[in-house]
């Protein structure tokens, strides 16, 4: 029977975030496009419907790599890398957020909607720290020799 290991917990955690926020951006599609066409990016008025499904489909591929991940390690370290990924992405906007000063509405659906920015900032920097520490806590684990009894003896 498998253990389970920090990188399983954070892989369980990141899973159940991306579909929270994957099925509330699909339930409510309209309005996460119209917030999303809010930004002060001038592509974002086009790129906005195209964003509405490209993310939380992203989100969902990743919430099936880390299921995967969990069962199969070898993709696990592929799945906290890429939702490291996006979740670097979204701190970057978050921050552009930040920096313009405007005061509007987050595109994330549900209950992370009623975060402010700042909150998002930091919500969003705590899942990038765990995920990093997944991430080491994995080739920490790989790169450990493995020892018979007969050699730890």
């Amino acid at each position: 029977m498998k253990r389970i290991s920090f990188s399983d917990i954070i892989s369980i955690l990141l899973l159940l975030l991306f579909i929270y926020t994957a099925t509330s951006k699909f339930l409510d599609y309209d309005k996460f496009v119209f917030q999303m066409r809010l930004a002060p990016l001038t592509f974002m008025h086009w790129a906005a419907p195209i964003l509405g499904w490209l993310m939380p489909s992203v989100e969902m591929l990743l919430v099936i790599m880390l299921a995967i991940g969990i069962i199969e390690s070898k993709y696990q370290t592929v799945g906290i890398y890429a939702s490291l990924i996006l979740l670097l992405s979204f701190e970057i906007y978050i921050s552009g957020m930040l920096l313009s000063g405007m005061r509007l509405p987050c595109t994330c659906g549900g209950i992370i909607s009623k975060m402010s920015w700042k909150q998002h900032l930091v919500f969003n920097g705590i899942f990038i720290i765990f995920s990093a520490i997944a991430i080491a806590n994995t080739k920490k684990v790989k790169n450990k020799p493995n020892l018979t009894i007969s050699q730890s003896i």
